[in-house]
């Protein structure tokens, strides 16, 4: 039986998200991700049912259930499976650190769309 991947939707047009993707692509030993650039015509992103511009407004991944979490949810779940982030995402398990977290991912995202 063949395991199903956590499916990561970045928006490969922004230069610095394709850069992140790229290192944690690189860095994805186990095989763990199915890394899907929003601007490519790839049948998982009909299969998901969010439209591309609200992909594009933060980062998505469909877990192996179908499950889809985004930001900074999604984030920890990528963190978890490298090394020197599994930290990060431990430390993303504290509401006061998810309360502080996600306005600023929110913010970067938005600075992001706007450049783009």
């Amino acid at each position: 039986m063949i395991k199903k991947k956590i499916k990561v939707f970045y928006d490969g047009s922004c230069k610095i998200c394709t850069k992140e993707i790229n290192f944690y692509h690189k860095n994805d030993k186990n095989n763990k991700f199915d890394w899907i650039d929003l601007n490519s015509q790839n049948k998982n992103l009909k299969k998901i049912g969010i439209k591309k511009d609200d992909l594009k407004k933060s980062l998505h991944i469909e877990m192996e259930d179908g499950k889809i979490l985004k930001g900074i949810n999604a984030f920890s779940i990528i963190w978890r499976e490298f090394k020197y982030f599994k930290y990060l995402s431990f430390f993303l398990d504290y509401k006061i650190v998810k309360i502080i977290a996600r306005p600023t991912y929110n913010l970067l995202v938005r600075i992001k769309n706007f450049f783009s």
